[in-house]
């Protein structure tokens, strides 16, 4: 009896330290992309790889210019690319991103999209949970202009991890600076 009352509460504590709750997740401030932007990233998050990148964007159409990951368990995705953007453009972008990304992701569960201010700039957003490979991905994609041109960011954890990371990926959103 004593041997199974032990082994009960051993197993008991091992899962409640494997599901970290929110609050102990370490954000950090980060720049990332050549100082252009500055970003809370989980602490222990590392810079995927170019063999990490070369594999999981292999059949993809484009790649990000950096990837933040713990592991490939959970993503955060920067791109900066060479399309135009100012402020005045990131509502143009959120009507045609979210008209693009419901098409693609018909199967999708959108929880919000829209515009926000996030420290005096215009940042716009899309949540969802979409359906990938066999199981679901909560996906949070923000994005503004920067030096001109538009950043990309994607959030991506299994839907599994989603009570956990949701809100740390809205802090995330949330701690985004653009410098210069």
């Amino acid at each position: 009896m004593k041997t199974l009352l032990l082994f009960l509460l051993t197993s008991c504590a091992s899962l409640l330290m494997a599901a970290r709750p929110t609050s102990e997740i370490e954000l950090v401030k980060k720049h990332v992309l050549s100082e252009r932007v500055e970003v809370l990233i989980p602490k222990g998050f590392e810079v995927m790889t170019e063999q990490q990148m070369d594999f999981t964007y292999a059949h993809a159409s484009s790649r990000p210019s950096v990837v933040f990951t713990n592991n490939n368990l959970v993503s955060l995705a920067f791109n900066y690319s060479d399309n135009d953007a100012d402020q005045d453009m990131v509502q143009v972008y959120q009507d045609n991103f979210a008209k693009a990304y419901h098409k693609q992701y018909n199967k999708a569960t959108w929880f919000s999209e829209g515009v926000k201010e996030v420290g005096n700039r215009k940042v716009g957003f899309m949540e969802f949970m979409k359906p990938e490979m066999g199981h679901e991905v909560y996906t949070l994609v923000f994005f503004t202009d920067v030096q001109g041109k538009l950043l990309i960011c994607t959030f991506n954890c299994a839907d599994r991890q989603k009570p956990e990371w949701e809100p740390l990926a809205k802090r995330i959103l949330n701690s985004l600076k653009a410098n210069g």
